[in-house]
């Protein structure tokens, strides 16, 4: 018989997961990639554009999501940015942080106006790469930090028309 795989959900940060996204880890190698949940939740609270989510696997706090609504100008309307992406290194490899990504973008793409989402991540980071790519994510340029850009566009394209034989 196949392992139940748990339902994953994105629940607000509050007090109650506080503590359980303060315990999570990554590997050794991952940490200089990303910044604390703590720093994250830290600066989320000044910026009212900054949004935070606790990825859940059942009732197990798994991971920490931030995205950032763009706001700065008219030409950022329905923009968004994914800045923290983890998931704890004792559950990572189990197909969690695919789910919560997709429950990300459904929640996004729940905004009328969305358009774009962009994400960054170190250059030649294979994994990264195809994972976001699967998700249709374009990788368009280094950015100013040296990390690689990738850019997934939410708005249908217009079917090609064909001219008449």
């Amino acid at each position: 018989m196949a392992p139940v795989t748990p339902d994953v959900s994105l629940r607000p940060v509050s007090r109650d997961n506080f503590e359980a996204l303060m315990d999570l880890q990554l590997h050794p190698h991952q940490r200089e990639f990303l910044a604390s949940n703590s720093y994250s939740i830290a600066q989320a609270s000044f910026y009212p554009n900054y949004h935070t989510r606790a990825i859940y696997a059942g009732e197990e706090v798994v991971g920490f999501m931030m995205f950032v609504v763009l706001d700065g100008s008219e030409d950022e309307a329905g923009k968004y940015s994914i800045w923290r992406f983890m998931v704890d290194c004792r559950r990572q490899g189990q197909g969690l942080g695919r789910r919560a990504l997709q429950s990300l973008l459904d929640e996004i793409r729940s905004d009328p106006v969305a358009c774009k989402v962009w994400i960054s991540y170190v250059p030649g980071n294979e994994v990264a790469s195809n994972f976001y790519a699967s998700f249709g994510f374009v990788e368009t340029e280094i950015d100013e930090e040296g990390e690689m850009v990738a850019v997934l566009d939410l708005q249908p394209q217009p079917a090609l028309k064909t001219p008449p034989a």
